[in-house]
This record gives structure tokens, C-alpha cells and sequence, in this order.
């Protein structure tokens, strides 16, 4: 047993992520399913105050139907991304190395120092869902026009929040506070039209019908997403849990390290970079990393495949995937890099600066050559769009951007991958 720091790597720096999250056992060689939450930061607001022991009942009813009137900011001092590329949130992302930015098929949506900034896809002006200072929303997951974060008091004092973006009107999901809670947190969470989902001493969810309060067991992860169904935890493995029942299942076990799971914005598709390709057996999520690929399992076919084929050949890193629209993306060394397979995992982010798309129709694999606007990290797919934090050295700032892959300035270098579809 020990205590694993979640890094990422990010603008040339490493990122510490969550020195709060337990993990039992090894995310390179053993499964993060058992343990606990993580550390979470701000305040409550309104809405029906529910403890973890039942408190008051849950009322499913959305009462306002007002418009809010959010604030809007508009693009005043938005950097050069590159060519292609433009900022598609008009405030920088706070804590983008940890949670990158959640999205739909028509919003994406990320934490700014004000407050949650949202934006329709395709659109520039900016919404923010206020928050004080000293008080964020975290880890913040969307359906619909319905957005749930977790927020806290203190060491073991805060709360779990589900709000209209359109009204304003929040409801609490989960309260826990001291002595009860001890030093635990909520900081993970899904969202789906049936449950909000959250890990506190494990997996939990809320029925936001009947108000059901489910313990789902033992669990903690890297990150969530929730389908209509279920919901996905990546702990160096890939679990569906079903909220009926609790039962927890891998989507496709290749005994190595799946690691940077997405879910498309559609929530039907699912991606990461898996390890179980030759050179892959050995790498782990924190120490060495080789040769991973591209994977991707479709919830309407129940079907896993394989999307890159460097290994054993040529291994290639990869990280921060994303899928949907028929294309999957990731981030990758350059055809120029001299060593695009180094063992350090640090390195592996370093160094993955180029874009990448796969066709999941014809197989045609394409990378993004020349002025690009470098590492891209969490993604999201729409159309023939990609949103990805990015970081701006002049600023020292991370924002969300969009980058057009059709637009006439980019250069692409492509290649069919041989077999494909056969």
C-alpha cells in the first residue's frame, strides 16, 4: 500500500495533480480500485441539504425557470495559438493539468479563477457560473445543461453540488462534515440523466428521481465519465460500474497499463493508450512508459479495438487521446523527434508535442506538421474540431482551445494503415 501523487506533464513542467488520492497497490502493475477519494476546495450553496447519513429528501423537482444572467466575458487579451487555432474560452484554466475541461456534444465547459466558464461549441462568448476566490468548484462533469462539481469547507467539510446552467438553481447531492467524513474528501464526479456519480471512501451515486443514495464498493480512479448506463473509471485499468447493481467490470483487460481514458462527447465511445503491445509489458503509470497505442471500445457494438500499430517495430508514445465523429486524436512525438520512445513517463508527455488523428473509417493516420500549437493535453472531439488545454509560455497560462483540422494553413503528413477494416 502507498500514496501516489496523480502528475502530469504540462507546458514543460511536471504537474503534481492530487497528493491527496489513496491508491492501493500499483497503477503500472496492480489495479487503483480500492481507497479512497481525493482533496477537494470551496463552498456550498442552497439547495436541499443532504448528509451522507440521508439528511433531508432529495427533491427532483427544478423549480426555477428563469434564465440566469451569467456573466459573459468577452476576448480581450486571448494569445496566438497558431495557425488553425483559435482560444475558445475567453478566461485561462486554473487547474488544467488535473482535470482538463469537461464537454457534450454541444458545450464545453472548464474551471476559471472566477468561476466555471462555458462556452457553446463553435461559439467565442464566454458564460461563467461564479465562484468566490477561496472557494472553487472542482473536478466539475456535464449533461445536458446540468453541470455537478464538488466543493469544500475544510479538511473534511464540503459537498457535492448539481446545477441548472441555465437557471442557476443547485441542488446538494452528498454533504459530509467532520467527525464523520475524517480527513476524506469527494473530489471526483460523473454526470448522466439518472445518477450523479462521485467517489467518497468509494464509489457513490444519487438516483435524481427517487433520491436513492447507493454505496457502489471499494474504488478510486484517475478520472470518470459516465455514460447513460454507467459510469467509467480509469485507475490504470478500465472499469464500467453499473449503478443498478455495483458490479464493476473491465471493458477489456490486456493484463498491462491503460492509462488516459476519454469518452467521446456523445458518451458511446471510449479511448486510451494501452501497454499491452510488446514493448509495453512493464510500463507503469508513474515510473517507465513504452511503446502504448491507441484502444477504443464502442458502447453500442461492444466491441475493442486497436487503432495504431508502431509497436513492436517502432514505438512511438502517445497520450491524451480522444474519440468521437468517427475520428480518434492524441498527442505524439514529431516525425523529427530523435528518440520517439523514451522509458521516462515524464519524458513520454515532454515529448509529445505533435498532433495525431486516426480516420476510424478508412484508417488514415495523419500527424500535424510544422507550426502547431504543441502539447495539447485533455482533448475532445467535435466534428473536425479538437478542444485541448494549451499552454501559452508568454502568458504562462493554460487555456482551452480549438483547433480546426480542416483549415487550409495546416500541414498534415498521412499514411493508411495496412489491413485496416479487413
Amino acid at each position: 500500500m502507498r500514496t501516489v501523487a496523480h502528475t502530469r506533464w504540462l507546458g514543460g513542467v511536471l504537474v503534481v495533480v492530487s497528493p491527496f488520492v489513496l491508491v492501493w497497490g500499483c497503477p503500472g502493475g496492480g489495479d487503483a480500485t480500492a481507497g479512497g477519494g481525493g482533496s477537494a476546495a470551496g463552498t456550498g450553496t442552497g439547495g436541499a441539504n443532504q448528509d451522507g447519513s440521508g439528511g433531508e429528501p432529495w427533491d427532483p423537482v427544478w423549480h426555477e425557470n428563469k434564465p440566469k444572467d451569467w456573466p459573459v466575458v468577452g476576448p480581450e487579451q486571448n494569445p496566438d495559438c497558431g495557425p488553425g487555432c483559435r482560444v475558445a474560452l475567453n478566461l485561462p484554466m486554473t487547474n488544467p493539468a488535473a482535470y482538463g475541461h469537461a464537454f457534450t456534444t454541444g458545450r464545453v465547459l472548464a474551471i476559471a479563477a472566477s468561476g466555471l466558464a462555458h462556452v457553446a461549441v463553435g461559439a467565442t462568448p464566454t458564460t461563467v457560473l461564479p465562484h468566490p476566490a477561496d472557494a472553487p468548484r472542482i473536478e466539475p462533469s456535464i449533461w445536458s445543461d446540468h453541470v455537478l462539481s464538488a466543493r469544500s469547507f475544510g479538511i473534511g467539510n464540503g459537498e457535492v453540488q448539481l446545477t441548472s446552467l441555465v437557471t442557476g438553481e443547485t441542488k446538494v447531492v452528498f454533504r459530509y462534515e467532520p467527525p464523520d467524513s475524517g480527513a476524506s474528501a469527494s473530489e471526483l464526479t460523473a454526470l448522466n440523466s439518472k445518477y450523479a456519480f462521485f467517489i467518497y471512501n468509494g464509489f457513490r451515486a444519487r438516483n435524481l428521481q427517487t433520491g436513492e443514495l447507493k454505496y457502489l464498493g471499494p474504488g478510486a480512479c484517475y478520472s470518470l465519465c459516465a455514460t447513460e448506463t454507467a459510469f467509467i473509471c480509469e485507475s490504470g485499468k478500465i472499469y464500467l460500474v453499473d449503478p443498478e447493481t455495483g458490479s464493476q467490470q473491465k471493458i477489456d483487460d490486456g493484463t498491462e497499463l491503460q492509462f488516459d481514458g476519454s469518452c467521446s462527447a456523445d458518451r458511446k465511445q471510449y479511448t486510451w493508450i494501452d501497454y499491452r503491445d510488446p514493448p509495453g509489458p512493464g510500463s507503469s503509470a508513474f515510473i517507465t512508459r513504452s511503446g502504448g497505442e491507441l484502444y477504443w471500445h464502442d458502447f453500442t457494438s461492444k466491441a475493442t479495438k486497436r487503432g495504431t500499430f508502431d509497436s513492436p517495430g517502432k514505438p512511438r508514445a502517445k497520450v491524451f487521446p480522444a474519440i468521437g465523429d468517427g475520428l480518434a486524436v492524441w498527442s505524439e512525438p514529431p516525425m523529427s523527434a530523435a528518440d520517439p520512445n523514451p522509458s521516462d513517463y515524464g519524458d513520454y508527455y515532454g515529448i509529445s508535442t505533435a498532433l495525431a488523428t486516426l480516420d476510424l473509417a478508412t484508417g488514415k493516420r495523419c500527424q500535424l506538421q510544422g507550426d502547431t500549437p504543441g502539447l495539447l493535453s485533455f482533448k475532445s472531439v467535435h466534428g473536425r474540431h479538437v478542444y485541448g488545454g494549451w499552454f501559452d509560455s508568454k502568458s504562462v497560462k493554460t487555456w482551452l482551445v480549438d483547433v480546426d483540422l480542416d483549415h487550409p494553413s495546416l500541414q498534415w503528413s498521412c499514411v493508411m494503415t495496412p489491413g485496416w477494416g479487413q
